[in-house]
């Protein structure tokens, strides 16, 4: 019975051993907007560009174009409008603003307002340097990640969960500092499209980027002044990402 029960515990412990993950300690800062932010434009395209703003008498200030399409479309007269539509992202401070995507759509020139929806943000404080150190910000994504993927029920599931601890603490994370709408945070009351929070976005490297940040891997947001850190999309490997037509698409 001894030797039955030895066997049993060597066997857990092996069980055990097989299911620890080395934390790889292993983060890095990432500076820059290319990577977020595509900008495929040309220069005859941001040369139309400057011109339509000029002509309707739009700022440019705090903008990064990132692209430009047109087409000739007919009004419920049948008459022909060339249409143009313009988006671009925020970048205040030399920083950008997660998920900002700002759209303009002109008919023969002009800016047709009922297309204008973008929000007005008052400019941010000057000051652009981070607060929390990165040691500090791969300890908030776990607890951000964590939080979120054992608490409620996120529509990311696909599988049954493994234990806390085993899901990205071998990955390199990555952290980019920003500015997120400050509607965001859980529990805010501030109206969407008044103020910019200075923040964190941090994430495993692999990660596909995009303006919308929903790539297959989570994303944590870190508020740079107070710490607080929330995933609003806690993947794990291999969940479906559930776009906005509900339609589950999986990840390799």
């Amino acid at each position: 019975m001894k030797h039955k029960a030895l066997i049993l515990a060597v066997l857990m412990g092996l069980a055990a051993c097989k299911h620890t993950v080395h934390d790889s300690g292993c983060i890095s800062l990432y500076t820059g907007l290319a990577q977020y932010q595509p900008n495929d434009l040309d220069a005859g395209k941001l040369d139309t560009i400057h011109h339509l703003f000029t002509a309707n008498g739009i700022s440019m200030d705090h903008l990064n174009f990132i692209a430009y399409f047109s087409d000739t479309v007919k009004d419920s007269s049948g008459t022909p409008i060339f249409s143009q539509w313009v988006n671009a992202s925020l970048v205040f401070n030399g920083l950008p603003v997660f998920s900002s995507y700002l759209s303009w759509n002109f008919h023969n020139g002009v800016l047709f307002s009922p297309n204008n929806l973008n929000p007005h943000y008052a400019d941010p404080e000057p000051d652009s340097t981070g607060h929390q150190t990165l040691s500090a910000l791969r300890s908030l994504f776990f607890k951000g990640y964590e939080a979120a993927l054992y608490t409620g029920h996120s529509p990311y599931r696909s599988k049954t969960l493994g234990r806390p601890g085993i899901y990205y603490h071998d990955s390199c994370l990555q952290a980019t500092l920003g500015y997120i709408d400050a509607s965001w945070p859980p529990n805010s009351s501030t109206t969407f499209g008044n103020k910019l929070l200075k923040a964190w976005l941090v994430r495993p490297v692999n990660a596909i980027p995009g303006p919308m940040f929903r790539g297959p891997a989570p994303a944590v947001f870190v508020i740079d002044g107070t710490g607080q850190a929330w995933c609003s999309y806690p993947l794990i490997p291999g969940a479906p990402i559930l776009f906005d037509d509900g339609v589950p698409v999986p990840v390799d």
